[in-house]
């Protein structure tokens, strides 16, 4: 039950700064990599190196950046300035990265892309901790709390299956190459930047709930040394971790696999997005049933082993008609798509879990590590999919590829996602949480 404070033009206003990641990293997650080597023409290696990088440094920086970007906000007694510096930032990257001038080495091109990608990543951070924090102070208690994140999720999905199935449209349309994906760019950040300034407009009013945590001013490693009998926290963030490395491979992968192995066109690959993020959404619409049927952690294990078995039957789809593949993309799709309404609510909560020694540590914090811990996964996912395909000797440009890269490729798109899976549902084993009232952390 959703509570009378939050008016639905309010509830929709939040699901905006969903919809404008959501569409604002399209791109980036299904087309940077083959951007980086079919248009750019960086070497594979190289390109997973660039998405890989500006993750690293968000390992270094994310969890402490958080709880200063949700102190800072707290100390302005408004969270819209943060928001709109930090979504203007998201906005100029996306359109730039995708811009890049034709430089002479692919070091500079790796210099320039990295720091570009690091801004958007840090800009990213500050506006998810933000609107993250907003969801807690808009909200009483974990189920409408669950239920206002599941309606961003949705909603979300939406928008990104849509961009995913325009995206490719929309660098045909701009001329292919390098004007193409410029202009692809610049389409999709008019879009997101139109989400955030209704995002801001809709939530500009919801007071921020100003806290003095004990934690404040502690060090990183202190404040980890604090958290770090949380077990069921970092074991859902290890999850997390897992499951994003899994989907940045997968996004990686799809557009070589589309075109080299499925012998697919761009409208062929906005079929196989499309239907990866239709069955996502179908996902998230179903996740309550599975909370109430087998609740909230055992769905999440249950729907993780369920991917893992449709990512093996994707590899053996592929020898098979078209129709197989696009039927066991949309199993994943389902599974993916309720795993990912829930973990976001098991991740809060989590958050919220009182420590032994009664320590209050910054949400912030929290929400830091938490979307760290995304792109970490997305850098790992990253970096693997660009190394992989150096070790199957993909070959640039529209080559034919041999038999062993072909089927490397197929492997690319399905067994290596599903070992990160794998990985996963070992974290997943690991969490405890209570169903009630959170007891003392030991």
């Amino acid at each position: 039950m959703v509570e009378p404070r939050i008016g639905v033009a309010q509830r929709l206003g939040y699901t905006l700064c969903n919809v404008a990641v959501a569409v604002g990293t399209v791109p980036t997650n299904i087309l940077l990599l083959y951007y980086l080597t079919e248009i750019v023409g960086l070497r594979a290696g190289l390109a997973g190196l660039v998405v890989a990088l500006p993750k690293i440094w968000d390992a270094l920086v994310d969890p402490m950046f958080g709880g200063w970007v949700d102190q800072l906000s707290m100390r302005m007694g408004r969270r819209a300035p943060v928001i709109l510096i930090s979504g203007a930032g998201f906005l100029v990257s996306l359109v730039l990265v995708f811009s890049l001038p034709d430089l002479q080495s692919p070091g500079e091109i790796l210099a320039v892309a990295v720091l570009l990608l690091i801004v958007s990543s840090i800009s990213q951070t500050a506006l998810g901790v933000s609107q993250y924090a907003l969801a807690t102070e808009m909200t009483g208690n974990s189920v409408v709390m669950s239920g206002l994140l599941s309606l961003a999720a949705i909603v979300a999905q939406v928008f990104s299956v849509l961009g995913s199935i325009v995206a490719p449209m929309l660098i045909a349309w701009s001329g292919n190459g390098r004007s193409g994906y410029s202009g692809m760019a610049s389409e999709i950040a008019i879009v997101a930047g139109l989400a955030i300034l209704g995002f801001v407009a809709a939530t500009r009013r919801v007071p921020i709930t100003v806290k003095a945590p004990e934690s404040e001013g502690m060090s990183l490693w202190a404040s980890l040394r604090a958290t770090g009998a949380n077990h069921a926290y970092y074991s859902i963030i290890g999850f997390v971790l897992c499951v994003n490395a899994s989907a940045a491979v997968l996004f990686g992968f799809l557009p070589f696999a589309n075109q080299y192995v499925l012998g697919g066109d761009p409208g062929g690959l906005s079929i196989l997005e499309g239907v990866l993020g239709g069955t996502v959404l179908a996902g998230m619409a179903m996740s309550p049933l599975f909370v109430r049927w087998f609740g909230a952690i055992p769905a999440m294990r249950l729907c993780n082993w369920a991917v893992v078995a449709m990512a093996g039957l994707l590899f053996a789809a592929g020898f098979g008609p078209i129709w197989a593949t696009w039927a066991a993309i949309g199993g994943i799709g389902i599974g993916s798509g309720i795993i990912g309404v829930l973990v976001q609510t098991a991740t809060l909560k989590a958050a919220r879990l009182k420590l032994a020694n009664g320590l209050v540590v910054a949400l912030g914090f929290y929400l830091g590590i938490m979307v760290s811990g995304m792109k970490i996964g997305g850098s790992i996912g990253g970096f693997a999919s660009g190394e992989l395909l150096d070790v199957i000797g993909f070959v640039r440009g529209g080559a034919p590829q041999s038999a062993g890269t072909l089927m490397g490729l197929r492997i690319g798109y399905t067994l290596v996602p599903m070992l990160f899976l794998l990985a996963g549902g070992f974290c997943l084993h690991r969490v405890r949480m209570p169903a009630e009232d959170p007891p003392t952390v030991r």
